[in-house]
């Protein structure tokens, strides 16, 4: 669990460096114009899309641990690569490759947890690393603010470029680091108990996060399946203008590029206070994941839809303060993310779905970033420079968004509600005996949905 925490963190962390940079001096440096910057963050994103499927097939066929740790220390190569960067394209060719090696990273880490915990625990383990989005924020901040200080007070290598060679640097070691430790029960040489491990995962009924063949049957069954499309709907929430805009949405509110990176700071300690309640609550009652779900939608609800209603007079640090309730909008995204290895069963067909998943995450990224005309139409996006410097008709999006991510949760909660029902019903007909013979042969069902 350490091993997959510092990961994610120093990964979110490369992710968006570009963001930190962009208050530091990136733009001016490589002359960036009009919807480069936002073209920056949908190329990475173009890049994760279509590494996708490749890196998630990539991840059954190959020792998972092994190729997970080579992705890692390929991407942190990159994000070095961009500290030497000097113009738009040599950006944003470093940036989508940045974008292909990363996409195994979140998939990967799903089977990891599959691979090592009981249905039981997955959630509460999930939540671990991936509230790791928070703490590396906090803490990478203050070292960000640090260098940043330090670069421009001695006027030698641009702050943006001290940024990322710093940041690659810790994920390239980190990731030797994982190469000779990360891996699934079977794959680890430091495991003294494997047949106990084993056995506990078989008690899983979700199969496991070895190598095992590919299954086309799986593959068919994945569509006709609804959860992966309630998995897409959630996915294409065009959340992330808010991590790759959000410095710029607090230099609008009159901060100055080092203030920007402090004033952040208790956004990432609000959403670490929430996360870590939220995943107490979901491993003590179970049953109240979706209505978390629901209800970590309310706050950035309210907060952008205020921003955006506000008078241009209004004093930044009312603005400031309803800017800091989005902190707790990536948790139902997060929460649906571990709903895969909880109520997807088959290898392969785990595979499909998080890929799809991811792939409609990407999307949802990348409409959030751009806006462009093209033969006379207009496809209007959420966060366009166009609106610079208060952003107001893109966070106004936003808030419409994230209610209807709301009625899709409960929606999705009724589903899952209906559909227990049901398995029960077929199991008193059926006969534990036969279930359960299914579940042990590592079948692509699940006994029942957790919800």
């Amino acid at each position: 669990m350490p091993l997959l925490c510092i990961t994610y963190g120093l990964q979110y962390s490369d992710k968006t460096s570009l963001s930190s940079g962009v208050v530091f001096g990136l733009r001016a440096d490589a002359h960036l114009v009009g919807q480069q910057y936002a073209w920056l963050s949908t190329l990475f994103y173009l890049g994760y899309m279509l590494a996708e499927f490749p890196m998630s097939y990539a991840l059954q066929n190959f020792p998972l641990g092994r190729f997970v740790s080579i992705t890692c220390i390929g991407g942190g190569g990159l994000v070095m690569c961009l500290g030497a960067c000097n113009n738009f394209t040599q950006l944003a060719v470093v940036r989508f490759l940045l974008g292909a090696f990363e996409s195994a990273i979140t998939p990967g880490f799903l089977m990891l947890v599959a691979s090592w915990y009981k249905r039981s625990e997955m959630t509460s383990r999930s939540l671990c690393w991936m509230v790791m989005n928070t703490v590396f924020s906090s803490f990478f901040g203050l070292v960000i603010y640090a260098l940043a200080k330090h670069a421009q007070d001695s006027g030698g290598l641009a702050a943006w470029r001290v940024i990322n060679l710093f940041l690659g640097a810790c994920t390239v070691l980190h990731g030797f680091v994982l190469f000779f430790l990360l891996g699934t029960p079977d794959e680890v040489s430091w495991l003294s108990e494997e047949q106990a491990a084993r056995t506990r995962i078989a008690s899983n009924g979700n199969g496991d996060g070895g190598q095992r063949a590919w299954n086309w049957n799986q593959v068919q069954e994945c569509f006709v399946d609804p959860q992966i499309w309630l998995f897409f709907i959630i996915a294409t929430i065009p959340s992330g203008s808010l991590a790759t805009f959000g410095p710029l949405v607090y230099m609008s509110f009159g901060f100055t590029n080092l203030e920007t990176i402090l004033y952040a700071l208790p956004n990432s300690a609000m959403a670490l206070v929430w996360f870590l309640l939220v995943a107490l609550a979901i491993q003590k009652f179970p049953a109240t994941r979706f209505p978390l779900m629901a209800f970590s939608v309310l706050p950035p609800f309210i907060g952008l839809l205020s921003i955006g209603l506000l008078p241009d007079s209004t004093a930044k640090w009312v603005k400031w303060g309803l800017y800091n309730l989005t902190s707790t909008f990536t948790v139902p995204t997060f929460l649906a993310w571990t709903l895969i290895p909880l109520n997807i069963a088959g290898r392969t067909k785990k595979t499909v779905i998080s890929s799809s998943t991811f792939i409609s995450y990407c999307v949802g990224q990348m409409i959030g970033t751009q806006d462009k005309t093209q033969d006379n139409i207009r496809a209007r996006y959420v966060i366009r420079a166009t609106d610079a410097p208060r952003y107001i008709k893109g966070l106004t999006v936003i808030s419409a968004v994230f209610g209807v991510q709301i009625v899709v949760t409960i929606a999705w909660k009724a589903y899952y509600n209906l559909e227990n029902v049901r398995r029960d019903k077929a199991q008193i007909v059926a006969g534990e005996r036969r279930v359960m013979a299914e579940t042990r042969s590592y079948s692509s069902r699940t006994r029942h949905i957790g919800c």
